[in-house]
């Protein structure tokens, strides 16, 4: 049997500020390569707080977190966030939104071009390269932010409810092709959501937690192989799985 690698390892760990009662409280989780991760649960349970952690954007109160066996600073080179809002420069063009990353490290021009090139491809861009934010959709610029994330082949992904503004329609088609995007790339996955059945779609595993603090209430295994298609929403097995996802959700919620 082949082991496998942690990547992500919370040992009760707890986030307060200030004086102020605890966010999160004794989160005991790990997270091995590969994997999508889903975090769901009651507003203020402290998903976002948990992504902010990892990414070292904010210091744990207590217990040990660990990135590749670093701290999240040590490893912050080594992931890349994608929030709610597309963030992008609105006097840059597509292309040029890409590269802002790799202009900051003075990457040469032709290097940051090629990279780009690459990753306007993989996102489905190329038609609407030379376009500027203001003349995209919502789920056009998502996928800008997507690319732009991934120009420095981050080893984890965290995403911080990014399609949540989207129609269903278009919610269910960047769902897809987030996934089809991690088989070239090869990243793990720390997704927050409020959906159900976008959870369920993507992950392998989906963490619920309860609030006030935060606390992981359930850990669920999801396990309808990759690659997963359109299909596999029409399926009962996937109606289930939503059905009980969001009964385990409705009980935390009471």
């Amino acid at each position: 049997m082949i082991k496998k690698s942690a990547q992500l390892s919370f040992k009760n760990v707890g986030k307060s500020y200030g004086r102020g009662k605890p966010v999160i409280e004794a989160i005991d989780l790990t997270i091995f390569k590969g994997e999508f991760i889903s975090l769901i649960g009651p507003s203020g349970c402290g998903k976002s707080t948990i992504l902010k952690l990892v990414s070292g954007l904010i210091s744990t109160t207590k217990g040990d977190l660990k990135v590749d066996n670093k701290s999240p600073e040590e490893a912050r080179g080594s992931m890349a966030y994608i929030f709610q809002e597309a963030t992008l420069l609105p006097w840059l063009t597509v292309t040029n939104n890409i590269q802002v990353p790799l202009r900051l490290l003075k990457w040469r021009k032709n290097k940051r071009k090629e990279t780009a090139n690459r990753l306007i491809e993989l996102v489905g861009l190329s038609t609407v390269k030379d376009y500027y934010p203001r003349q995209l959709s919502g789920g056009m610029q998502m996928r800008v932010s997507i690319a732009r994330a991934l120009t420095l082949s981050p080893k984890i992904l965290l995403l911080d409810e990014p399609f949540g503004s989207l129609d269903e329609m278009a919610r269910d088609h960047l769902n897809e092709e987030l996934l089809t995007i991690r088989t070239q790339e090869e990243w793990t996955a720390l997704f927050v959501t409020h959906s159900v059945p976008e959870a369920v779609f993507l992950s392998s595993r989906i963490i619920i937690l309860s609030a006030n603090p935060g606390r992981i209430y359930k850990i669920i295994d999801i396990n309808f192989p990759y690659p997963r298609n359109p299909e596999l929403r029409e399926s009962l097995e996937y109606q289930q799985a939503v059905a009980d996802v969001s009964h385990h959700l409705r009980s935390v919620e009471r």
